[in-house]
């Protein structure tokens, strides 16, 4: 139950962040080079990518001492792959036999299309949800592994203050 109200918590304190700007122990992370950004507790750190990490378009992993929840995000050229976000993200879920696709989202205006799998890492699976927008000539993604009792509430938490940079 413990876990659930902080889960709870840190939903309402996410949410509240996109109506009224920072909220103390939070911050905003920029999503690779994209003028994508989420708010995410300050406990989150960037941690290390293997060289085939970094192949296959890595460029962060982030994880916090205070929750299992982690993620993980990708940018790269949008050529060689379909043009159309739903499109893409439609080929890669088939790719990764995800239980859920939703090709044609929206968060905070923003077109976003996402899917649900399993993958495994380190031998052990592991559900994941994974979101895609596009970017100019290129895809971002952030992929949730949804480790821990409250993993999911706490990535929904994340993808709902997906915004753009501001300057």
């Amino acid at each position: 139950m413990k876990h659930k109200i902080i889960a709870l918590a840190l939903c309402a304190m996410l949410l509240a962040a996109c109506a009224v700007g920072e909220v103390p122990g939070t911050k905003v992370y920029q999503l690779g080079t994209s003028i994508y950004t989420v708010m995410i507790p300050d406990s989150f750190v960037e941690g290390e990518r293997t060289e085939a990490e970094t192949r296959d378009d890595m460029v962060a992993y982030m994880y916090s001492p205070d929750t299992l929840l982690d993620f993980d995000v990708y940018q790269f050229a949008r050529e060689g792959y379909p043009d159309r976000l739903a499109a893409f993200v439609e080929t890669e879920a088939a790719q990764y036999k995800a239980t859920e696709v939703v090709p044609d989202g929206n968060i905070n205006g923003i077109d976003v299309a996402w899917y649900r799998a399993v993958e495994t890492w380190n031998g052990k699976a592991y559900d994941t949800l994974t979101y895609a927008m596009a970017d100019g000539d290129d895809y971002v993604e952030i992929a949730f592994w949804l480790d821990g009792e409250n993993a999911e509430a706490e990535a929904q938490a994340i993808i709902e203050t997906l915004g753009f940079i501001t300057r």
